[in-house]
């Protein structure tokens, strides 16, 4: 793109003349002698070519621009949330499977959004239960067993972790909102039973009236494993790996091999 030479305009310094153009600044020749300014941020306030058609191709320079500041960013932020996340401790056994007893399968997948449960007895019954033991490094486990189906069979549907700024003490509503990126649902060809991966001594014949379960970071993180196993297209496997690594990462564990 040539600039030199362009008619330019100042919202202070008024018109004058591109003298000179380098990778991220250029020199302009105003009656007041000659500045400086950053290309292409200064256009972005400060200067306007008489140009319409160069003007165009800088306003598609700085897009770019911001695009990749706003890249960093967030990258940037996302380095210091995993930074802290790992700083945190974290129970060994924060991680919660949800028995669809109070929410409905639809809108959790319309929403992507759980309700911790209900107190079932007490003073606060009725009330939302405060999922205290759920951190950002917990996975939510989704799962189901239909009607006249044996518990034995309970199938694992999905699979989320909190949206970035979950506290569980200060979930006071009991709902629980997933993270935009990390969530994953399966598809009914992509058969896994939830009750595989609990110790039989653990095992239970009905799942009863409470909405979590929790489970071991060990366990959810082989079921996160069979999770890719059992995904069949590309592009969805690939999320899971993402989510994986997400979750190990988060959890402290290493990654295991089957």
């Amino acid at each position: 793109m040539q600039l030199v030479g362009k008619e330019i305009s100042h919202i202070k310094f008024g018109e004058g003349i591109v003298k000179e153009s380098r990778d991220n600044y250029i020199t302009i020749t105003f009656s007041q002698g000659e500045k400086k300014f950053l290309y292409p941020k200064a256009f972005n306030k400060y200067l306007t070519l008489k140009d319409k058609k160069v003007q165009l191709q800088v306003n598609q320079a700085l897009e770019v621009l911001q695009k990749e500041e706003l890249m960093q960013q967030i990258y940037i932020g996302e380095q210091q949330r995993l930074h802290k996340l790992q700083m945190e401790r974290f129970y060994p056994d924060s991680q919660a499977a949800f028995g669809f007893v109070q929410n409905n399968r639809e809108e959790v997948f319309s929403t992507w959004s759980l309700y911790a449960g209900s107190y079932q007895s007490g003073s606060s019954k009725g009330k939302p239960k405060l999922p205290v033991r759920l951190r950002l490094n917990s996975a939510c486990l989704l799962t189901e067993c239909a009607k006249g189906v044996s518990e034995k069979k309970r199938r694992i549907l999905g699979v989320f972790m909190p949206r970035e700024e979950f506290e569980g003490a200060a979930c006071k509503d009991g709902i629980i909102n997933s993270h935009e990126r990390y969530r994953i649902k399966l598809e009914d060809k992509e058969t896994m039973f939830y009750w595989n991966y609990i110790p039989e001594a653990e095992q239970v014949l009905k799942w009863g009236n409470i909405e979590i379960r929790y489970i071991s970071n060990l366990t959810m993180q082989k079921i996160l494993m069979d999770m890719k196993l059992v995904i069949s297209d590309l592009k969805r496997r690939q999320e899971m790996e993402d989510f994986y690594q997400y979750f190990c990462l988060v959890n402290k564990l290493e990654d295991i091999e089957h």
